[in-house]
């Protein structure tokens, strides 16, 4: 009895799979023949699809790669992966910079906490300033960083050297000047200038510098007021023995938050009164222009699904006009209404699916293409000089190509789909 039922059960279900399967089999079968009954139509829809994805894949591999070449170069030229304060630099520094710098005490146990974590490559210190450079005739208000210069090469990699040569450890006077502020002042390498400044207790001090170079970076209003110097003439110049900030490089930019959470807590072990801001934190150009890029991507997205929408929609409307007939007949057959727009809605997501493949392919393409022939930029708004497009291939990119054009596809199709299945059969036979 109850074996024998059991046995009955799963046959009828198998019976059941097998029916089911051969269906769909069977749907799939007449969705392709139709999506192709029309070749003309369904190759201007595909191409619009096309379209859309090839934007989207070459945008979005542009966006990227701007990204990653600012990210880098500023890391590289100015930030450095992590920066350690003293506890509340980054509110209180702007009114009282002077009571919020590192002793040495401080400085070496932070730099033994990180001589422990593999991640880490470079660690150097920097002391800020801010003064007045003055060739006899011109002055001009710069802010400037001091150094220790033989780590700096590696730390600040960059940093282009336009003109003369970089600083050494042993020109203890020596000074390196951004383009603009250089060619602000009419100087050369091998010129000596007077640099005027408050000292850390707020008397004045001046000191005699001698240019060793010139430098630029991504960005024209740093290269236009600032300096740099060795490390001990900056102390030399403000009178004190600290520093403001202690920079880490990182082997790799991917290890940054995990070396930052890990140092965070190390610190706090220690009961050290440090803050610690990463890249991103200081990073404000970088920031500002992933945020403008971020809008204009999902500004083409809309564009593009708008685009596939609508041209899919067109398709399937005059699909259901001309085979008003064939769906009164095959209702006549015995289809029912939910068979009807499943069958639509097949062919919707063969378009999608079809074109989103031959996107995705022409997409890497186009990118592979434009990347070839090198086409040079002007420098963006804010920054010192061109670079050459490179569009990157970024597999979510082309994971979202392809989903848009498989979902624009599906809700295209689902009004013309539902419109088929809602035909009478005596009005859709007498239609001619």
């Amino acid at each position: 009895g109850i074996q024998s039922r059991r046995f009955r059960n799963d046959c009828l279900y198998w019976v059941w799979v097998l029916a089911r399967k051969r269906k769909m089999k069977l749907q799939l079968k007449i969705a392709l023949r139709n999506v192709f009954r029309n070749k003309r139509r369904t190759g201007l829809t595909l191409l619009a699809i096309v379209f859309g994805a090839v934007a989207i894949i070459v945008f979005g591999g542009y966006a990227e790669q701007v990204y990653v070449g600012l990210r880098e170069t500023t890391i590289n030229s100015q930030l450095g992966h992590i920066q350690i304060f003293r506890q509340g630099y980054a509110e209180h520094a702007k009114r009282e910079p002077e009571s919020y710098l590192l002793d040495s005490e401080t400085v070496k146990k932070v730099k033994d906490i990180l001589e422990e974590i593999p991640e880490v490559q470079v660690v150097a210190t920097r002391l800020n300033f801010s003064g007045l450079l003055s060739n006899g005739s011109t002055s001009i208000g710069v802010f400037g960083i001091g150094m220790e210069a033989e780590l700096e090469a590696e730390m600040s990699s960059g940093l282009t050297i336009i003109k003369g040569e970089d600083l050494f450890a042993d020109e203890e006077d020596a000074v390196l000047l951004g383009e603009g502020l250089a060619h602000t002042m009419e100087v050369q390498p091998g010129e000596v200038l007077t640099l005027l400044s408050s000292t850390a207790d707020g008397a004045i001090n001046a000191l005699d510098v001698t240019v060793a170079g010139i430098f630029n970076t991504y960005a024209k209003e740093y290269d236009d007021r600032a300096m740099r110097m060795n490390l001990p003439h900056t102390k030399l110049l403000l009178y004190t023995d600290e520093v403001t900030r202690v920079v880490v490089l990182l082997k790799e930019t991917a290890f940054t938050e995990k070396t930052a959470s890990l140092l965070t807590a190390r610190l706090k072990d220690a009961e050290l009164e440090v803050e610690i801001k990463t890249w991103r934190d200081l990073a404000d150009f970088y920031n500002s222009v992933k945020m403008m890029f971020g809008n204009l991507f999902g500004f083409i997205q809309i564009i593009v699904v708008v685009i596939v929408v609508l041209g899919i929609a067109n398709t399937m409307m005059m699909t259901v006009m001309e085979r008003t007939s064939e769906i009164g007949t095959i209702r006549a057959l015995g289809t029912k209404k939910r068979g009807v727009m499943q069958l639509f809605l097949l062919e919707g997501l063969i378009i999608g699916v079809l074109g989103g493949l031959l996107g995705v392919f022409s997409g890497i393409g186009a990118a592979e293409l434009i990347s070839a022939m090198e086409i040079m930029m002007p420098p963006p708004p804010g920054a010192s000089k061109g670079y050459p497009i490179n569009i990157k291939i970024v597999p979510e990119v082309l994971s979202l190509s392809f989903g848009l054009a498989v979902v624009a596809a599906l809700c295209s199709s689902f009004y013309p789909a539902f419109k088929a299945s809602r035909l009478r059969i005596v009005d859709a036979l007498r239609f001619v």
